[in-house]
């Protein structure tokens, strides 16, 4: 018997040659765009970056609640005035969930579906290559005397960026904190320095004060902050700390 022979005509070959070329120019400009995104990550100044603002909890997540002032609008407003700020500095911003739209639960969840929003709000930072995560939350404790911001980091790249951000909140009020280690899901194993700032506690009649009718206060805190950790930055090719590289 015979063996076929199968006739392969020219098309089909320079056509599959070119998938397999374009395929690879594809994925060598995929690695210099990522090289070039964790470059800028440490690049000094804060115009040109990408900063992703997550405003905490939102949809059927409220957060802490303080008679009628829930934690998830809060962090909203602050979150859109912050970003407004941002952008007149020539940041681009990018938002994990707009008032109760996008990245939020629909319904009460378990505490694996609440795990999966927050990778999933994490997953959106990384897809949209940010330089920067501040995941914006409000405090609440069941004693109205605890006051003042705390700001959580979980690595070492994020250390500055927390401590820059403490250093800014403490000026708010009498209580002066420092930056915390933590492993919230939000801000662990992040490619970008990522920091989780608790802007005061609701729960506190000082606090909720600046929180909800002096917004402009803790926002520009915060924007001094990042404007701090950005202008220090040094390109680990240019020799840039270990704690940046």
């Amino acid at each position: 018997m015979k063996p076929r022979v199968i006739i392969i005509s020219k098309k089909i070959v320079i056509a599959v040659v070119l998938f397999i070329v374009l395929a690879g120019l594809f994925k060598i400009s995929d690695n210099l765009a990522s090289q070039l995104w964790n470059r800028q990550i440490f690049t000094p100044g804060l115009e040109g970056k990408t900063v992703i603002i997550d405003p905490g909890h939102g949809g059927a997540d409220p957060g802490a609640i303080a008679g009628k002032v829930q934690e998830a609008d809060v962090n909203m407003d602050l979150a859109v005035a912050l970003k407004k700020q941002l952008e007149l500095k020539g940041v681009k911003v990018k938002m994990t969930r707009q008032d109760n739209i996008g990245l939020v639960p629909e319904k009460s969840m378990t505490y694996f579906e609440r795990w999966l929003i927050l990778e999933k709000r994490k997953n959106y930072a990384l897809t949209e290559k940010g330089h920067i995560l501040i995941s914006i939350h409000a405090n609440s404790s069941k004693d109205p005397s605890v006051s003042g911001g705390i700001v959580y980091y979980s690595d070492e790249k994020s250390v500055r960026l927390a401590r820059e951000l403490q250093n800014q909140l403490n000026t708010l009020g009498p209580r002066k904190r420092e930056a915390e280690q933590s492993r919230f899901t939000i801000i662990k194993g992040n490619i970008m320095p990522s920091v989780l700032v608790e802007t005061g506690f609701i729960t506190n009649k000082h606090d909720r004060k600046i929180l909800i009718s002096q917004q402009n206060i803790v926002v520009n805190a915060v924007l001094k902050g990042l404007e701090k950790y950005a202008a220090a930055l040094e390109s680990p090719a240019n020799g840039g700390t270990e704690e940046q590289k």
